[in-house]
């Protein structure tokens, strides 16, 4: 019988699915560091938030299941280096995720931040508008994984024409007009009236979008993130907005989060700021990543192949 070892992440529905199946499994839940040291040691697997000190300790380890779809805080030399399989939370929240940069793009083009001042300071006053039709404009996304081709279809659906760049996608959608090489980013800047950022955080996309890279984009277009944080560079992104350089942003994910409270972007007449919402939160969600992990203890107790499996070299 495999063991595994849950640490502060298993609900009390996904626990007594594990436990009222047929799966032969010795699930041991912990709610801290020193029982978790205690009982990895001869574990099989393990549920949680790994660490070099818990990865050291689990001699026997052979599998680890993230409890979320980013992966930066896993991504230490040791584990990538190792044999231990990695498994992620990935495609839980493409729906909700597209959903939400379809949202601020929607936001920006039809000017709702300028709409809700006027709103809070009981303004009237329709001049000067500039609202911009979706219909016929260019939408780039980087990164056409399950959030980024869900919001393809949303583009795809109000007449936009999608361009994508990926490193690892081959197949290009009927939805999308061109899908490019991460080598070909700034074709995809420069033609792109609003750029979404959908891309996970790895060595490559970190501190992508720079000022070079917004220095690339059209002075009319917009800028929406709702991947990883560490993927803008957010003093280069208010540069951009301020010297003229792009129209607006919509961001959900930050460098440093919390946003500081003294932060420029909170000021940006053409911003949207949402706190890290996207994604999450929803019954539909919760259902969706308890059929990952019930699904894959099933998978590890059977010897079967696990669902989203991780390349550890890449980050995702």
């Amino acid at each position: 019988m495999k063991k595994i070892v849950a640490l502060r992440s298993l609900t009390e529905t996904e626990i007594e699915r594990i436990q009222n199946s047929e799966t032969e499994v010795d699930l041991i839940l912990v709610d801290n560091l020193e029982a978790c040291m205690n009982e990895i040691g001869n574990a099989d697997a393990f549920i949680g938030g790994i660490t070099l000190e818990l990865l050291a300790a689990g001699k026997q380890l052979k599998w680890v299941q993230a409890t979320s779809a980013g992966l930066e805080r896993y991504m230490f030399p040791e584990l990538i280096e190792s044999s231990v399989t990695l498994t992620n939370l990935r495609c839980i929240y493409n729906d909700q995720g597209g959903d939400h940069a379809y949202a601020l793009i929607l936001g920006l083009a039809k000017r709702l931040p300028r709409a809700l001042k006027q709103q809070f300071e009981g303004v009237w006053n329709s001049a000067d508008y500039n609202r911009v039709d979706l219909a016929g404009k260019t939408l780039g996304i980087v990164g056409l994984g399950g959030i980024g081709y869900a919001l393809a279809l949303r583009g795809h659906l109000s007449g936009m024409d999608i361009i994508a760049v990926d490193p690892r996608r081959e197949d290009c959608p009927p939805e999308v007009s061109k899908l490019l090489r991460p080598d070909a980013l700034d074709e995809m800047l420069q033609a792109a009236d609003f750029v979404a950022c959908c891309a996970p955080h790895t060595p490559d996309t970190e501190r992508l979008m720079n000022i070079d890279r917004f220095r690339q984009m059209k002075s009319s277009a917009f800028f929406v993130n709702i991947g990883r944080g560490a993927v803008v560079v957010l003093d280069d992104l208010v540069t951009a907005l301020e010297e003229g350089l792009i129209q607006g942003a919509g961001l959900d994910v930050y460098e440093t989060e919390p946003l500081p409270a003294g932060h420029l972007l909170w000021k940006q007449p053409n911003v949207i700021l949402t706190p890290h919402v996207a994604a999450g939160g929803t019954e539909d969600v919760a259902k969706r990543r308890e059929e990952i992990f019930v699904g894959n203890v099933k998978r590890f107790a059977s010897d079967e192949p696990l669902e989203n499996v991780v390349d550890k070299e890449k980050w995702f």
